[in-house]
């Protein structure tokens, strides 16, 4: 089926939409946005609609309501509402040690997929890098004196339920890399400015 750019599809976009709290005005910047950038987006009071490659995804704007995105083995760009994480396997002879906090380095071997990005939740817990026992995510945070909106917008990677990333912020150090390492996988974030 295809959709022209003309009044009907005006007439469609705002059937579909208005339910969210979008406008009739909008659905004209909704149609815009098929053309866009990975990652623009229109908001209504309640929703917003982003562009993520050939879609565009309905989201809340509350950020308990947040999605969860899975991660597939062949992703290489991910694009979401605070950013973009790229992703890349390479060689142990490739790779170089990075102390960035915004890029993880993981035994590739160890990251089995899909992965699960989402918003951090209530009992959060993880291995911080260099720790040896769990520690939950908001003490985490606070230890880093994070501020409470920068905890909430906090964004984390997990695999079978265990967080391997905590997005921006540390690797969970079950998933280091060690001497026995073969293959880095390596994961930037690049976050939005806003």
């Amino acid at each position: 089926l295809k959709l022209k750019k003309s009044s009907p599809l005006s007439s469609i976009i705002y059937e579909i939409t208005k339910d969210y709290g979008f406008s009739a005005a909008q659905a004209g910047e909704i149609i815009d946005l098929l053309d866009r950038e990975s990652g623009k987006y229109i908001q209504s009071a309640d929703n917003r609609i982003i562009k993520n490659r050939n879609w565009l995804i309905i989201a809340p704007r509350e950020t308990s309501k947040a999605q969860n995105i899975i991660i597939d083995k062949d992703e290489v760009k991910l694009v979401f509402e605070d950013g973009t994480i790229e992703f890349e396997e390479l060689l142990l002879e490739a790779y170089q040690a990075s102390a960035s906090p915004e890029i993880a380095q993981f035994d590739a071997e160890k990251v089995k997929f899909p992965l699960l990005l989402r918003k951090r939740k209530q009992g959060d817990y993880f291995y911080p890098m260099g720790m040896q026992k769990k520690k939950k995510l908001s003490r985490f945070l606070g230890d880093l004196k994070v501020s409470v909106t920068a905890k909430e917008n906090t964004w984390v990677i997990e695999m079978n339920k265990k967080i391997i990333w905590v997005t921006g912020r540390r690797i969970d150090d079950r998933f280091k890399i060690t001497a026995s390492t073969k293959k880095v996988l390596q994961l930037t974030f690049i976050p939005r400015v806003y």
